[in-house]
């Protein structure tokens, strides 16, 4: 693939995560019902708890891992942890499981530890799969390094195994999604068949979720369908196979892919993340709409932030 449209395709990872979880902020937690009642169909920014344009959790988590893996050139959890524990602000939105996880860290235990105590069992909530899409950009060459780092990257906050899976699986998607040209025919089958190559999917929450997919991909559902069985809650199982169909579902445009994720309703800033994430790093950075970029927050660590981020991640990866 030609450089600079590989490099586009790292900062479309990086800043469709940032558009999707902004978009989304405004109506998290409305069911579809509701956003079709109070706005008919969300289309553009609207105003949020921390104004329009602006990022939750999601996106701050997703920039230290960024930072995190430019700072020691690959995964280090240690320096995560302190990165996310650095860039905490509450007035964001954390979960209490992820502040659980970090005030562990903080108190002295080991990131390989920490989040093992969250919930009993660890998390399986979909705080790890929201951030790791740098993860899937920086090891998008080495599915199995890609695999091992997202997994570990998992562990710091979701230590689940339904979280580390949920984070692996979205890393991987978007890695896999870096890619393949977007101008190409995009091959469902292909994509289905990487994954189970990759990814032990065995677990009856994930397995049944991809039986959906392949079904809704064939029948086309209607969006009360697929919020009611496929899911958008905050659980890992519940919205990351909702963003990989939302994506899959509306390949062909960016916009189009990330709209459908958040007028699900549920837990839309994380889907939409995600989901942003998943067709940035397909489209490119290129590909998105320049009236949303143009409404987001470019603060310390606002838009152009990120944008160097994901040209840091390009440059440190091939050398240039």
């Amino acid at each position: 693939m030609e450089r600079q449209r590989l490099k586009d395709k790292f900062i479309g990872a990086l800043v469709g995560t940032f558009v999707g979880d902004t978009l989304g902020m405004a109506v998290e937690g409305y069911s579809l019902n509701q956003i079709e009642a109070e706005y008919g169909h969300i289309e553009h920014m609207l105003e949020a708890r921390l104004g329009s344009g602006t990022y939750t959790d999601d996106t701050e988590m997703m920039i230290g891992v960024a930072e995190s893996l430019i700072a020691v050139n690959g995964f280090d959890g240690k320096d995560m942890a302190n990165k996310f524990i650095t860039n905490l602000n509450l007035d964001r939105g954390y979960g209490s499981g992820t502040i659980q996880a970090l005030n562990n860290i903080k108190a002295g235990t080991s990131w390989q530890e920490a989040g093992k105590y969250v919930f009993g069992n660890g998390s399986f909530g979909n705080g790890s799969a929201m951030r790791v899409a740098p993860i899937g950009v920086f090891y998008h060459d080495n599915y199995e390094k890609l695999k091992e780092k997202a997994k570990k990257s998992s562990l710091i906050t979701h230590a689940h195994p339904l979280g580390k899976t949920g984070a692996t699986l979205q890393a991987l998607t978007v890695g896999y999604a870096i890619n393949q040209a977007s101008d190409s025919d995009f091959s469902v089958e292909n994509y289905l068949n990487f994954l189970s190559k990759l990814l032990d999917l065995d677990s009856k929450e994930f397995s049944h979720k991809f039986r959906l997919i392949n079904e809704y991909l064939d029948d086309q559902p209607n969006k009360e369908q697929v919020a009611k069985e496929l899911g958008s809650d905050t659980r890992v199982f519940n919205s990351v196979p909702t963003s990989i169909y939302s994506f899959l579902a509306n390949l062909n445009e960016f916009r189009d892919a990330v709209l459908y994720a958040i007028n699900l309703g549920g837990d839309t800033d994380t889907v939409g993340a995600m989901t942003g994430a998943i067709a940035g790093a397909y489209h490119g950075f290129d590909k998105i709409p320049k009236d949303w970029l143009n409404n987001l927050e470019n603060n310390k660590k606002g838009l152009d932030y990120i944008i160097n981020l994901g040209e840091r991640l390009f440059e440190l990866r091939y050398n240039c």
